[in-house]
């Protein structure tokens, strides 16, 4: 995994890379998860899948505090 987390502007993503075996599940295409509205918050966030047979990376990104 690689974090990164902006001090300044408080966005902040992520990469991920995950692994199936092939009788787990093996596919190709691609996803992209994003928040139906806007929550009173502020916190944003979105996910980007992409998948490789049974390679998957996986990119996270949003706007708030990473811990919260």
């Amino acid at each position: 995994m690689i974090k990164y987390e902006s001090e300044n502007s408080g966005s902040w993503w992520e990469l991920l890379l995950a692994w199936k075996w092939p009788h787990q599940g093996f596919t190709f295409g691609y996803d992209l998860v994003q928040p139906d509205e806007q929550p009173d918050n502020g916190l944003y966030y979105a996910s980007f899948l992409l998948y490789l047979g049974p390679l998957s990376i996986i990119y996270n990104f949003g706007n708030s505090d990473y811990d919260e």
